[in-house]
């Protein structure tokens, strides 16, 4: 993986980690209705879900890469295809207003259980590690290397979506509330989604 196509793939997945999705609204919630630090803590749950789903990609792209070249092309156009779909359905929503999930102070342990089970039932994830992690791929190098990089990657971010949803608590859903502050959310994602699939497209 270049440090180009690396430049590339930092604000697309910026833009999928922060953009809220049932984890993120969980943590939001978990942050208004326990203190953020404890929100954060059960909030790390997913991040096994993830690894576990990376190194399961890791492993299939071994396979993928003894195919060829023109097996990743399809996979990389796939993939900004995905991308392009994201983008739209964020920007498509950018009118409707974000439901909250009413929860009551909960113990820690079961916040992040409900965090583990919410990543590991959600098909998106699913989506984003099968459809856009392999378009970054560079066939005549080590696909687990590349995807070590690039789950590490993603994995740090979502850490950070994780607090910032966490902390931000009642100000972030106060301005995701607000019908200008949601759609602005949106229609930001769906721009960077847009602009990721345009140049993973031409690369």
């Amino acid at each position: 993986m270049s440090w180009q196509a690396w430049l590339i793939f930092v604000p697309a997945c910026i833009g999928m980690n922060f953009f809220p999705g049932p984890n993120n609204m969980l943590a939001l919630v978990n942050g208004t209705q326990s203190t953020a630090w404890r929100a954060s803590i059960a909030g790390l749950a997913r991040l096994p879900v993830m690894v576990v789903m990376i190194a399961l990609l890791a492993l299939g792209l071994e396979w993928l890469m003894a195919k060829g070249a023109v097996v990743l092309d399809w996979i990389r156009y796939v993939g900004a295809a995905y991308l392009l779909w994201m983008g739209w359905g964020a920007w498509r929503s950018a009118n409707d207003p974000i439901a909250f999930e009413k929860t009551s102070d909960i113990a820690i342990g079961a916040m992040a259980w409900r965090e583990a089970i919410v990543a590991s039932t959600n098909p998106k994830l699913f989506l984003i590690f099968g459809a856009f992690f392999p378009q970054f791929i560079v066939a005549d190098q080590d696909p687990s290397t590349q995807i070590f990089w690039m789950g590490l990657t993603f994995v740090l971010i979502e850490i950070a979506a994780i607090v910032a949803y966490a902390f931000g608590g009642n100000v972030l859903r106060r301005w995701l509330d607000n019908e200008s502050g949601g759609r602005l959310l949106k229609r930001g994602t769906g721009l960077a989604l847009w602009s990721a699939a345009g140049l993973v497209s031409i690369k």
